[in-house]
């Protein structure tokens, strides 16, 4: 099982997952989208918690971070709430955008404004609020699995409604939307074509770029979802989701009688040897580990490739060079993608810079570069007479 993946494979997926999930965002910081900074904050800030889990717990169960996990599996809870959310709002902003509706000054500003709320609401508000009411369903403080780290637990089939049901909702919101969105923009290609050239905040690549992060969430999240969930129900009473919701004191002391002596602030502490021989539990735990790392990945691809992103790569290689002298020399064939180096040893030499243009002209065109020296020429002779 653990030839699959073995150790540091996984943190270092989880790495580059923060890594890929943050980087794009440098594009977004002067016309941000709002879904675009949430799904990729809940992408890194799960990846980053599962390369932490994944170091800390590999080999071992022991508790050693108690505060760390009381944190990691709240966010758990959130960012798989949270990703939904974020690619529901990122369709509905798309959708408003393919109605092209004229609006006037103060019906836009107030459009704006109740826009920005649901976003916030979508993006943070749901996730915390489903982070908060978990406690009603969480039997015990969390679960330390070896190689996977700390997990939350659940109880009750309450679960369903607590947790289940926002992230549902979500993506079946976006599975509704997505597919009206994509029919729109093709049928409205002319006008959609019209309103991107006249528009500085969209543009039709952009346009395009969001629309395959709102239709992520339907073609990855969605059928494992609807899987997990008829699974865990067909499951019966060997899953603790489908125990009844009695009371409080039902749930918190000793999760309805399955763990006696337990309680709320107590840790379980889970070997490899208990999950390892259940291809569900092992698909399960795996596709937790690797799952965000591929969200991140498609996200990179969309939005870390584009021509002002490998602009501001290039920038960044250059910098280190730059400071010891090496220039890079720009020219009409950097437009397409080379560059000429130049080892500036006297950066400071008068007219270095000038016959550095006149060589490269000389190079590029010789005849074009023979007339402006003869042109340059009969101008001083006249003007020494």
């Amino acid at each position: 099982m653990y030839g699959l993946t073995p150790y540091p494979i996984t943190p270092i997926g989880n790495a580059f997952g923060v890594v890929f999930a943050l980087l794009p965002l440098v594009s977004q910081s002067r016309k941000v989208n709002l879904g675009i900074w949430g799904y990729a904050g809940w992408i890194a800030v799960t990846n980053f918690q599962t390369f932490v889990n994944t170091i800390i717990w590999h080999s071992s169960v022991d508790i050693v971070a108690p505060v760390w996990c009381d944190i990691v599996t709240k966010l758990q809870v959130g960012a798989s709430v949270g990703t939904r959310t974020c690619a529901l709002a990122i369709c509905i902003h798309l959708y408003k955008i393919t109605r092209l509706q004229p609006l006037s000054a103060e019906t836009t500003r107030r459009k704006k404004r109740i826009g920005l709320i649901i976003e916030l609401t979508l993006i943070i508000g749901i996730p915390v609020l489903v982070m908060a009411l978990f406690i009603i369903v969480q039997p015990f403080r969390f679960n330390i699995v070896e190689e996977e780290g700390c997990v939350f637990v659940e109880f009750t089939y309450v679960t369903y409604i607590i947790y289940y049901g926002p992230s549902l909702v979500a993506s079946l919101g976006s599975a509704l939307l997505a597919p009206l969105t994509v029919r729109t923009f093709f049928r409205q290609r002319k006008a959609m074509n019209e309103f991107f050239s006249t528009n500085e905040e969209v543009s039709s690549n952009k346009y395009k770029r969001l629309m395959v992060i709102a239709c992520l969430d339907i073609l990855i999240n969605l059928p494992l979802f609807t899987i997990i969930l008829v699974t865990d129900i067909l499951q019966g009473k060997q899953n603790a989701m489908n125990y009844p919701y009695i009371s409080w004191k039902n749930v918190h002391d000793g999760a309805g009688g399955l763990a006696p002596g337990l309680s709320l602030s107590s840790i379980l502490q889970t070997p490899a040897s208990a999950w390892d021989d259940s291809s569900w539990d092992v698909f399960e735990t795996k596709w937790n580990e690797w799952v965000f790392v591929l969200h991140a990945l498609v996200f990179f691809a969309v939005f870390g490739t584009t021509p002002e992103m490998r602009q501001r790569y290039l920038s960044v290689l250059w910098y280190i060079p730059g400071r010891c002298g090496c220039r890079r020399h720009k020219t009409p064939e950097l437009q397409a993608g080379n560059s000429t180096v130049v080892f500036n040893h006297s950066p400071s030499a008068p007219g270095q810079h000038m016959r550095n243009e006149l060589e490269n002209e000389r190079r590029r065109d010789p005849l074009s570069f023979l007339e402006t020296m003869i042109s340059s020429r009969a101008t001083e002779a006249n003007a020494s007479e």
